[in-house]
């Protein structure tokens, strides 16, 4: 376990409890803010360090593409401590600031390294892999601060099988979890609320607090 990371994770309560009627109701006690890591320099340099070691030891690919917005500041300082340039991807066309879903230098090199914050459901993860493969490029790695380990089953193979990519993050909802029980950052109502969300569909990489 990454403690430094975990330890950050909880104290500046990134993941928090309340009523969540986003991503179709999944996970409706718990919600996440990785944004709020963003507030220590310290971290960002961590978080950069960690991810640059997996690019420079476990990807393939040659440039990094940053998911808009979350994943920006994540690629550009992976791309700082790795020398590997960067490009970004949007969701969708903004007409009043570029029409290209695409932005930079686009590489000869087809092989992208996608980065972002976190990996709930994949939805957008997929989406943003679609529009890559679009444009003729191919995404061979995908890097993420916080893997939820919300992939659910109902929703075809995950997303590491169905496109062929390898799936890298620095930890865990399992690992944040276990955090949070440790340092006492959530009480057994919450916890039992946090189980029984995971438990409402069949997941993929099923934590160990639901086993």
């Amino acid at each position: 376990m990454d403690t430094i990371l975990s330890k950050t994770i909880v104290e500046f309560k990134v993941p928090f409890f309340g009523k969540n009627l986003k991503n179709k109701s999944d996970s409706r006690s718990c919600m996440f803010d990785v944004r709020r890591l963003l507030h220590s320099p310290l971290i960002i340099k961590h978080v950069g360090k960690r991810m640059a070691q997996i690019v420079k030891n476990k990807c393939s690919g040659k440039t990094l593409i940053g998911i808009a917005t979350s994943g920006l500041p994540w690629a550009t300082i992976t791309s700082v401590y790795t020398n590997v340039p960067m490009l970004y991807v949007r969701k969708k066309i903004e007409e009043h600031m570029s029409n290209k879903l695409i932005e930079g230098i686009l590489p000869e090199d087809k092989r992208l390294i996608l980065i972002d914050d976190l990996l709930f459901a994949g939805e957008s993860k997929r989406q943003s892999i679609e529009i890559i493969k679009e444009h003729g490029y191919e995404v061979t790695d995908i890097i993420v601060i916080v893997d939820r380990q919300l992939q659910r089953k109902k929703d075809g193979l995950p997303i590491q099988e169905k496109y062929g990519v390898k799936l890298h993050s620095l930890i865990k909802m399992e690992e944040i979890v276990e955090c949070m029980i440790k340092k006492k950052g959530i009480t057994k109502k919450q916890l039992k609320k946090l189980i029984d969300d995971y438990r409402r569909f069949e997941r993929w990489d099923m934590p160990k607090f639901v086993q």
